[in-house]
């Protein structure tokens, strides 16, 4: 199985053993303006993990989109728009490919070999340069009548107090949209909107586990928000379980914190669903692409 993952930077390849075990990676750097020179990137990727022995294989692709009919229709990247890169991508590389939005191949892998292999409805969290979501009934993806199934990057902060409301723009066109407040452009933005200085997403992350009292005030203000955020998908999926992946989080400490915050926001008095982390970073959701590229190929042949 071969998967690849495209997180608007970083294209990230892995092919898989049949346990679902990365044997083989290749990572590079995306052009984020030509989408040719992007394709011949993915391609280039591509070659320096395949071998004779999985040239037969099936390509998974995870995007930073929403995709409909192998169609990207809405994505945070402009040379995704509106292209058929299942298409491009097969006639460039002469393989089997499918294409799948992050969060379904994040919902996918943790729910069969991940942090969520005992869950019957589970719902996947992204948060990254965007973010997104997926939801898996007894291990098998949903994507919905649009490819948007669990698309909560896109509903309106809950509960948001007055100094919240103060017009930040989603890509998307609208104000106040989960993810204008819980990506990493959104943690950058709030750090330099209290100290007047620049960091990287992941800085301020180490930097609050290391002590810093200012990078910590404006973590527990993101962690304030994602906690009514998770809330918001326990009222309306009722979940198992919520898996929350990404590369700048400190998951133990969210997974630890977020369900306390559940109590002010949730109908039952105390809630069943177990918030966990995705340790494999970006590999999980390379993982499920492959994961579901293979099934791709089993369900066709059948």
């Amino acid at each position: 199985m071969i998967g690849l993952t495209f997180d608007g930077t970083i294209l990230t390849a892995a092919t898989l053993s049949d346990g679902g075990e990365i044997f083989a990676s290749a990572e590079q750097i995306a052009p984020d303006t030509d989408y040719r020179a992007w394709l011949l990137a993915v391609c280039a990727v591509i070659e320096q993990i395949r071998t004779p022995q999985n040239a037969g294989d099936a390509l998974g692709v995870a995007l930073p989109a929403i995709i409909q009919d192998d169609v990207v229709t809405y994505s945070a990247f402009s040379l995704l728009a509106n292209t058929s890169i299942r298409r491009d991508l097969q006639s460039a590389l002469g393989m089997p490919v499918s294409v799948h939005n992050i969060g379904e191949a994040l919902a996918t892998q943790a729910c069969r070999t991940g942090a969520a292999t005992d869950a019957h409805l589970a719902v996947a969290m992204w948060i990254g340069k965007s973010c997104h979501g997926g939801l898996a009934l007894a291990g098998e993806p949903l994507t919905g009548a649009h490819g948007a199934t669990a698309n909560w990057p896109h509903l309106q902060l809950p509960a948001p107090v007055p100094h919240e409301l103060d017009g930040r723009v989603c890509w998307c066109g609208r104000s106040g949209c989960l993810e204008s407040f819980l990506s990493t452009a959104a943690l950058e933005g709030d750090y330099q909107r209290v100290t007047g200085e620049w960091r990287a997403a992941a800085e301020i992350t180490t930097a609050s586990a290391n002590s810093d009292i200012v990078a910590d005030s404006v973590i527990q203000v993101f962690e304030d928000r994602l906690g009514r955020a998770t809330a918001t998908i326990i009222s309306l999926f009722d979940p198992d379980v919520i898996v929350l992946g990404g590369t700048f989080l400190n998951l133990p400490r969210l997974c630890e914190r977020m369900p306390r915050k559940w109590p002010g926001y949730v109908q039952v008095d105390r809630s069943k669903t177990r918030l966990v982390g995705s340790e494999g970073g970006i590999n999980a959701v390379t993982a499920g692409a492959a994961m579901l590229a293979a099934d791709r190929v089993m369900a066709a042949g059948s």
